[in-house]
């Protein structure tokens, strides 16, 4: 483990886990006033940012400026789902990576703005995400990519999207992906002690919240128990220091042979490819590169 991945460690546990270290704690972060997810001043500088209304919800799409975008001559372009346990905001982190992948892909990279608990919920997200691939799919096959929370809203995305007969996609990247929305693996156990971000009593809350009145085990919160069959290829990236990350083992396990490409990096915390740390660089460069090639 580098010292950045150590000092971001230290950060996470002071400023981060106590969100979710219980129940009263999550349900004040709930309550708390959302911000912004608007695209950072900078991002204009070099990329073509726009907005658009669909279903009600704000989604953006960001294309280079200095390279024609693939997605305009009809060969489909990128989805980015966000993280944040279905209650937070995109980040700046968020927004670089969005940055990375259009420059690197030369394509649109499309962001929904999807409505967070506790005022929305999953099956408004799913019904978004669904108008959201068929835009992207009109032009070519879609990618899609999610972090965390976003990661499990890809993954249901893809399984909603082609068990209702849609168009195959070109591929799927999730980091750190949340596939289980009641953390039910009794495994977590393990890892709970050494995860300096996640907790798992606030985040099952959250994830209450954010079902509604769906099922915990309904596919469009909990992707884990959907049908995995069909998918296009999967890049899946999770540190074994991460209560997720007995879910994508049993995920691994259960995908269908060589649909998953997996990247379990030793002693890295949540999201880890985000992070300004040596093993985030590297596994980002690897991530971008990947979806590159993927959609070329």
């Amino acid at each position: 483990m580098s010292w950045q991945m150590d000092l971001v460690r230290i950060y996470a546990r002071a400023t981060r886990r106590p969100r979710l270290t219980s129940e009263k704690a999550a349900e004040a972060f709930l309550a708390r006033p959302k911000e912004t997810s608007n695209p950072p001043k900078w991002l204009p500088r070099h990329h073509d940012v726009a907005r658009r209304v669909v279903d009600g919800f704000d989604v953006y799409t960001v294309r280079p400026k200095r390279t024609v975008s693939r997605s305009s001559s009809s060969t489909g372009g990128i989805i980015y789902v966000h993280g944040g346990a279905y209650v937070s905001e995109l980040q700046h982190e968020h927004w670089r990576l969005i940055a990375d992948l259009a420059d690197a892909a030369e394509t649109t990279v499309t962001v929904p703005i999807y409505g967070l608990a506790p005022d929305h919920h999953a099956a408004e997200a799913s019904a978004l995400m669904q108008s959201v691939l068929g835009d992207v799919s009109a032009d070519g096959p879609a990618y899609l990519i999610g972090d965390s929370s976003g990661g499990g809203l890809a993954l249901a995305s893809a399984i909603t999207w082609l068990v209702n007969g849609g168009p195959p996609l070109s591929g799927l990247t999730l980091i750190s992906p949340w596939l289980d929305i009641a953390l039910r693996n009794p495994d977590i156990d393990t890892v709970a002690p050494r995860d300096p971000w996640l907790a798992r009593d606030g985040a099952r809350l959250c994830g209450r919240r954010w079902a509604a009145d769906l099922s915990l085990d309904d596919p469009r919160v909990s992707p884990i128990f959907g049908d995995l069959h069909g998918l296009p290829p999967v890049d899946l990236y999770i540190g074994t220091d991460d209560i997720l990350m007995p879910d994508c083992r049993k995920l691994r396990d259960a995908l269908p042979s060589g649909t998953l490409t997996y990247h379990e990096e030793p002693a890295a915390i949540h999201v880890y490819p985000l992070l300004p740390t040596p093993e985030g660089r590297a596994a980002r460069r690897e991530l971008v590169g990947n979806v590159a090639a993927q959609i070329s």
